[in-house]
């Protein structure tokens, strides 16, 4: 099979303008408000367009059911980069030998297996995804004293090209007691080289960051997939569960290796990309506890040559939160104090099915589930930080609050944090991601009907996301991560941050499944 495609599309704008004359360049039109006097009117349209082109190929072959191969070839071109580096090479290869079709397995006569494939593929795919003028310098209009004019809005790269990622993947498929045990094994890895990112630029071009290709990260796993009929008589019961694991690590960020910081507030981020550390780990200040009295901080101070115990350049207080001193030198700083606290990708995610069958009834349950990642609440960090005044809410716990020594009796409500560390991204609001749901329950009834008139009939009721149990998680759901508000010194948003991210809704369908 051979062929070509095109495809484009528009996301824009089309307005009627009102501009003044004359213009400082015919490329630029210059909008004003009405109390200026109009001495043109014209029909403006602003689009940007994204355009992908490819010529493809695919061969397939079959060997008396025993032996099958599969290559392909994609050559795609895409406008959102670069003029030295729009088209890319995507190949793909895969084969499978069905060991249980040899005569030699066959003569072995083993009743409990059935099946025996063996599987292996290996390919390259490319990633686009970026806004469609990444690569292109931009102008924006401004006003010089009252005239039109316009200056550089962002810095071009004529070499921004395709991000690629080599996939490897062996299998091996088994199939036992009559094929009513399907058990499937793969281990793959992958590698993902020049990542599409917004890097620091350099100071001196006016600017902080521009779309480049740097990098490597690697990711390797399993996948495990058991699929079982566990009762085939009137009552059945057949299980599917699945089950992967994922660990991920960045191999190189460019020449010179330079960590790339992230998160909610660009000034305190949260996560970082660094070699050698899984992507977008939580790194950040580990908070074990409040320092409760004067007396504490003290005796700190005293065990580390008398040095005063500050944070970030300010003295520490009673009711300041205690964060683990991982130089152990007296003093919290970003340099020497930040920790490497987890990582927002789950090592685990499982999802498994039961359906179930008596007569004219069936059932299914579908439970899903993750573990080993991290999720921060940048919620809670928001509204989880009480000043305790008058103007502000707080959530329930905080009932119960500790009062410092020197806010014990005095009439005061409780301080809680001081201002050096009120505000801080730190480990107070970073929660497991663990949890565990009941995705789908679907309970249905097959009616006794006339198959003269209709051949099948069944009613059912439907409830996506019946349950949650998770790990005390303050947010919405674990599941729940979202970037829309984060960003950085260097543009970018992180992994794993929850900004009030909407709760998964819990849907009731009744509905009919009719053939005629």
């Amino acid at each position: 099979m051979v062929g070509t495609s095109s495809e484009e599309t528009n996301i824009g704008f089309k307005t009627d303008q009102t501009f003044n004359k004359p213009f400082p360049n015919d490329a630029i039109v210059y909008s004003f408000d009405g109390s200026k006097v109009a001495v043109g009117t014209d029909k403006v349209t602003q689009q940007t367009p994204n355009k992908l082109a490819s010529v493809f190929g695919r061969l397939n072959y079959n060997y008396d059911e025993r032996y099958i191969i599969s290559g392909s070839l994609r050559y795609d071109g895409g406008s959102v980069f670069g003029a030295n580096n729009k088209w890319g090479v995507f190949p793909a290869i895969s084969g499978g030998w069905l060991v249980s079709n040899e005569q030699f397995f066959k003569d072995f006569n083993l009743q409990w297996l059935n099946l025996l494939k063996l599987r292996a593929s290996y390919g390259v795919t490319g990633n686009n995804s970026i806004s469609n003028t990444a690569a292109y310098p931009s102008l924006t209009a401004v006003t010089y004293g009252g005239s039109a004019g316009y200056n550089a809005n962002s810095l071009g790269n004529t070499d921004l090209g395709w991000e690629k990622t080599h996939s490897t993947d062996v299998a091996i498929d088994f199939g036992f007691l009559k094929n009513r045990v399907q058990l499937s094994l793969d281990w793959y890895t992958k590698t993902t080289k020049d990542l599409l990112y917004q890097v620091p630029s350099m100071g001196a071009s006016g600017f902080t960051t521009v779309w480049d290709n740097l990098g490597e990260i690697h990711n390797q796993g399993f996948e495990v997939e058991l699929n079982t009929a566990n009762l085939t008589g009137q009552f059945k019961w057949n299980t599917s569960l699945n089950i992967s694991y994922n660990k991920n690590e960045v191999k190189s960020l460019g020449v010179d290796d330079t960590p790339i910081y992230s998160g909610f507030d660009g000034n305190n981020p949260s996560n970082v990309l660094m070699v050698g550390k899984p992507i977008n780990t939580f790194y950040m200040y580990d908070a074990i506890g409040v320092w409760k009295t004067q007396k504490e901080i003290d005796d700190y101070s005293a065990a580390h040559g008398g040095t005063p115990v500050t944070f970030e350049g300010k003295t520490i207080v009673p009711g300041d939160i205690r964060y683990r001193d991982v130089n152990n030198d007296g003093i919290y700083d970003k340099e020497n104090d930040r920790d490497f606290l987890g990582s927002p990708t789950p090592k685990f995610v499982y999802g498994m099915t039961n359906t179930f069958s008596y007569k004219n009834f069936d059932l299914s349950i579908l439970l899903t589930a993750q573990t080993g990642g991290k999720i921060f609440g940048v919620f809670g960090r928001a509204n989880d930080r009480p000043s305790m005044g008058a103007g502000s809410n707080v959530l329930g716990h905080w009932r119960d609050a500790w009062w410092s020594e020197t806010e014990q009796g005095n009439g005061n409500v409780p301080y809680i944090l001081s201002s050096t560390t009120g505000t801080t991204l730190d480990s107070r609001w970073l929660y497991s991601s663990d949890y565990l749901r009941i995705k789908n329950l679907t309970f249905g009834y097959k009616l006794p009907i006339d198959p003269k008139f209709i051949s099948y009939a069944r009613i059912y009721l439907s409830i996506e996301n019946l349950a949650k149990w998770d790990n005390y998680y303050s947010g919405y759901s674990p599941e729940a991560a979202n970037t829309a508000s984060a960003s950085s010194p260097g543009g970018q948003s992180a992994l794993g941050l929850d900004y009030s991210g909407y709760p998964l809704a819990r849907i009731f369908t009744v509905g009919v499944n009719i053939t005629f």
